[in-house]
């Protein structure tokens, strides 16, 4: 018979959460809806159990693991706070996962240490004020300038956008049709041109730091671009793939929790 049970070490990870939550989180959560803002120093706490660095190479300075062990932890995560949640879902799901992927070897060295520890934090600049998550009908322009791209454009909703040290960022750069003239970028958020502005008054998900990024003539070499030029699309699906199961295991959490409190 196929054993479709845990093993020890993946419930060992999925204890380790629901401490985690039970200490760090759920003492807090009203605290933090009523503000809209969760602590940040949440974020080094997270980076310090290894949750930030679930499924990345040792060598870069993640904490190993399979998706399985990702789902248990945001299924977790969700079950004590959802805003909690989505700083892992898009630091490590969206972001640090595709640098995993995609990226250069310099790249790697560059993001994935601060990523995985909680010094840095990512957040996924696709989604526009026009065409929302429509990866294929971007707006954004990144315009070749010799050995740098200059990138115009707005972003909307981005899940860590005003506390992230780096946006991976979606932007129109040739005059390819649809998703053809996509790519990717790694841009720093203290780039000069780069604006952000906390969004406030949401239903759901009041303590996560959502943002509009605005970019004005901001200036990136060429070598922050992730994967090729005019893959960014393919880029964009392959990190929602690797982001999305997270979101559906919070969901779990946070219905669990539900049905706990009904009885």
């Amino acid at each position: 018979m196929v054993n479709l049970g845990l093993s020890e070490e993946q419930e060992a990870v999925r204890q380790l959460a629901r401490d985690f939550v039970a200490r760090e989180i759920a003492p807090h959560v009203i605290d933090w809806d009523r503000a809209e803002e969760v602590d940040r120093g949440i974020v080094k706490k997270l980076g310090e159990v290894g949750f930030l660095g679930l499924t990345i190479d040792e060598e870069h300075g993640g904490s190993g693991g399979d998706h399985l062990a990702y789902c248990l932890v945001t299924e977790e995560l969700g079950r004590g706070d959802s805003s909690v949640r989505g700083i892992v879902s898009v630091s490590l799901g969206l972001v640090a996962k595709t640098v995993a992927a995609w990226g250069s070897e310099e790249q790697k060295r560059q993001w994935l240490p601060g990523l995985t520890s909680g010094e840095y934090v990512g957040c996924f600049g696709l989604t526009e004020p026009g065409t929302g998550s429509d990866a294929g009908n971007l707006t954004t322009r990144a315009v070749r300038d010799g050995d740098d791209y200059v990138i115009n454009g707005t972003k909307m909703f981005i899940t860590n956008g005003t506390w992230a040290d780096v946006v991976l960022l979606f932007a129109r750069s040739t005059d390819a049709p649809g998703h053809k003239g996509v790519s990717a970028f790694l841009v720093p958020t203290d780039t000069p041109g780069l604006s952000r502005r906390t969004i406030h008054g949401k239903l759901g998900l009041r303590g996560q730091a959502t943002a509009e990024l605005v970019l004005e003539d901001v200036r990136v070499p060429a070598a922050a671009l992730l994967g090729e030029e005019g893959k960014g699309f393919t880029v964009a699906m392959s990190a929602l793939a690797k982001g999305r199961m997270s979101v559906a295991a919070g969901c779990a959490g946070r219905s669990g929790r539900g049905r706990a409190v009904r009885r």
